[in-house]
């Protein structure tokens, strides 16, 4: 009987422990759609319908495919590593330079152009 009943203590532990993860989880890919589908909502015209045709690929969300755009024409200035932070709403973005160096690049967020 004491045996039923540590297993039930387990198993009831358990469940409440993934209980937690799985609400994060989700309320986290909530936030991801909202922040993307606010994103997107900023864009032009043109190159929102550029970043949709890219979600037609899965596997990567808004904020990563406005990432990847940003990062291939700031590429074309600088020569650029990676985003190492982004504030889209104020269009800057922080990138780091092959020398370690990091450098603020603005850009327009109704087209992702970058500003000179």
């Amino acid at each position: 009987m004491k045996l039923w009943i540590g297993a039930i203590a387990v198993a009831g532990c358990a469940i409440l422990m993934a209980a937690p993860q799985h609400a994060y989880a989700q309320a986290s890919q909530t936030f991801q759609t909202a922040l993307g589908k606010a994103e997107l909502a900023e864009l032009s015209p043109e190159k929102r319908a550029e970043v949709e045709g890219r979600m037609k690929q899965p596997g990567q969300t808004v904020p990563e495919i406005l990432q990847t755009i940003l990062l291939n024409s700031i590429k074309l200035k600088y020569p650029a590593n990676r985003i190492v932070a982004l504030d889209f709403g104020r269009g800057t973005a922080v990138v780091e330079l092959p020398s370690k160096e990091m450098r603020t690049v603005e850009f327009d967020t109704r087209t992702l152009a970058i500003k000179s």
